[in-house]
């Protein structure tokens, strides 16, 4: 990728970073923030910097009913992975003048696991893609950021690409409530 392309997806992560810090400011609570409000707000700037691809390609968010709070050693990760996978959608899985969604959805489970997937309709990873290998820089962090909160990875390639993560809602014992 060229410079311009380098530093724009830099540019993203630093928002995403920048995001979390917003908030927790915002709310006056520095141990953990609502991830749903934290994820409504990073779809908002994402959706910003891809406005030239808005009419063709739709970004939108399915929140939970009730408020899912994170604390902010994983909140970070939580948010660049987002970015991450919504910007190669935008970048990769609609070549050319091809239409479709990103659909983000974020729920939490009643065993005190968060459920949060990334989809897209769009031309789909190609079978032998490798997250380790061979993938832009953006796909190879995303095993990282899930270890990071501690959780699974699922990813399906039907119908476009399904990125499906579930991770803990609480941390080495902590309450978050």
């Amino acid at each position: 990728p060229g410079l311009r392309a380098i530093l724009s997806e830099s540019c993203g992560r630093v928002k995403a970073m920048a995001l979390t810090h917003q908030l927790l400011y915002e709310r006056k609570d520095f141990s953990r923030i609502d991830l749903g409000d934290y994820l409504r707000r990073l779809v908002q700037s994402i959706r910003a910097s891809y406005r030239a691809g808005s009419d063709r390609i739709t970004l939108q968010l399915t929140p939970p009913e009730e408020s899912v709070h994170l604390d902010l050693e994983r909140a970070i990760p939580c948010g660049l992975l987002v970015n991450e996978l919504v910007t190669n959608s935008f970048k990769h899985a609609f070549p050319g003048e091809r239409r479709g969604e990103i659909v983000i959805e974020l729920a939490e489970e009643p065993v005190g696991q968060i459920c949060l997937s990334v989809a897209d309709n769009g031309i789909g990873l190609p079978p032998e893609s490798d997250l380790a290998q061979n993938s832009p820089l953006g796909l190879q962090l995303v095993p990282l950021f899930v270890e990071q909160l501690h959780g699974s990875l699922l990813i399906e390639r039907k119908g476009g690409t399904r990125f499906s993560m579930i991770f803990p809602k609480r941390q080495n014992g902590k309450d978050d409530q």
